[in-house]
């Protein structure tokens, strides 16, 4: 009896294993350790054990990529998204002999999916879509408007990796973007720049990394037919390193140039109208440096943990800065226009420092951001910059407090202030126009 009670808790497994993720038979499965129960060949308790390990058993082997009922690349995938609803209040001063005041309060969401999946070890593909307009390159955002209407879905990346070596990545695509920043001077983060992207990243010994983002960005073709005109395109590369000082405080650097090729003399889509232009028309090449440095320290007043309070106590600290330079030529469409020009209109920097957890991921962790930030006029295309820091224009400086705080595992609170001004003389106006945003969102990822 005992053997007949074995050959049948193996039979039993081996139906389980084999069926026990497929949908269309899981309620047989369950069935059929029922059956076995009522006939006393199984008690409750090893139908329940059974099921329970096989189950376990095909998940782990579903993780390492082993289950034969399914393609490799399926057991592969990866499922991941975020959820971002958002109050935002815009409050806007004109300036003039009739100064006045706008004032806006607004309800929106940020809805973005994507899945990653390994065809074999080298190569990687992911596909993202988020809530938004076409229309927008630097953002995701949908308003509460519009008597309920149905909401668009837009592609948001689409990309291929192959990574020939573990420290080298080849990415073709609309990709998230692969260059390294320490804020947001140059770069909205929603943007998914369109090109390609070599990368190489290099660990030396155990406390010097080296690293190499280079990157082709096509920002717009050439539809006329001609023949005569490029496409305008962006040529990247920023050599960069990591660096462990001790166990406590690191560093990150890196050096970039950008070569906006082919963008003098055109009107480039979705601009913000603040660089230097004739009849909408750029009358500047861009071919911008950037240097830019964080500082990150961990439990900064340990040292003094035994004459501080506990509430006083930071598990990080970090301090960043960027700067970019932009050497221009002599304000006309001339050929012959090659006198390179410093006037304060071609700069921008970004200095800033945040304080509390380095990643809020469970209830009561907390982070402070606060960052300055300074861009004249045509110190970068203003196709780029942060869209919330003045509407994305440049020719601006601004002020932006983070306060975020961790409700629990993969959801938190944070309020972001922006308060920005026109910088003087940049649009021929000895005013400045300020505006200032309040966003307060609940975030949510999986």
């Amino acid at each position: 009896m005992r053997i007949n009670k074995l050959f049948f808790c193996l039979l039993v497994a081996a139906v389980v294993f084999n069926y026990i993720d497929r949908p269309s038979y899981a309620g047989e499965i369950d069935i059929l350790l029922q059956k076995l129960v009522d006939k006393g060949i199984l008690s409750p308790g090893e139908a329940q054990e059974i099921k329970t390990e096989t189950q376990e058993q095909v998940k782990k082997e579903i993780a390492q990529g082993k289950y034969s009922n399914l393609p490799e690349w399926i057991q592969k995938m990866k499922f991941k998204g975020d959820f971002r609803l958002r109050y935002q209040y815009d409050h806007e001063k004109n300036i003039g002999t009739n100064a006045s005041k706008t004032d806006r309060q607004r309800g929106r969401f940020r809805l973005r999916l994507g899945i990653e999946t390994k065809p074999n070890d080298k190569i990687l593909a992911a596909v993202g879509i988020a809530s938004g307009k076409t229309a927008d390159p630097r953002s995701t955002n949908q308003t509460f408007q519009d008597a309920f209407d149905k909401k668009p879905v837009i592609l948001d990346y689409a990309y291929v990796q192959y990574s020939p070596k573990p420290w080298v990545n080849l990415i073709g695509g609309k990709m998230k973007n692969p260059l390294w920043e320490p804020g947001d001077l140059i770069w909205d983060t929603d943007i998914t720049p369109e090109g390609g992207s070599l990368n190489f990243s290099k660990k030396l010994n155990s406390k010097t990394a080296l690293f190499l983002n280079t990157g082709v960005f096509v920002i717009d073709e050439n539809n006329s037919g001609s023949g005569d005109d490029d496409d305008p395109i962006l040529y990247t590369v920023q050599p960069g390193i990591e660096y462990a000082a001790t166990d406590t405080v690191k560093l990150k650097a890196a050096f970039s140039y950008y070569n906006f090729s082919n963008v003098k003399g055109r009107t480039l889509d979705y601009g913000s109208g603040t660089n230097s232009a004739v009849g909408g028309k750029l009358i500047n090449d861009y071919a911008a440096f950037i240097p830019a440095a964080e500082i990150s320290i961990t439990e900064p007043l340990k040292p003094l943990s035994q004459f501080l309070p506990s509430f006083l106590e930071i598990p990080y600290f970090a301090i960043f800065a960027e700067y970019v330079v932009n050497p221009l030529k002599k304000n006309d469409l001339s050929d012959s226009a090659t006198i390179i020009r410093y006037d304060g209109r071609n700069t921008g920097y970004m200095l800033g420092f945040k304080l509390g957890a380095a990643k809020i991921e469970k209830w009561g962790d907390w982070q402070f951001k606060y960052n300055y930030a300074k861009l004249s006029k045509d110190a970068i295309p203003d196709i780029l910059p942060d869209s919330d820091r003045y509407g994305g224009k440049t020719g601006i400086k601004a002020h932006e407090a983070v306060l975020e705080y961790g409700l629990g595992k993969n959801t938190w609170l944070s309020i972001d202030y922006y308060y920005a001004e026109q910088l003087k003389g940049n649009f021929r106006s000895t005013q400045s126009k300020p505006a200032s945003v309040v966003q307060v969102d609940w975030n949510l990822k999986w």
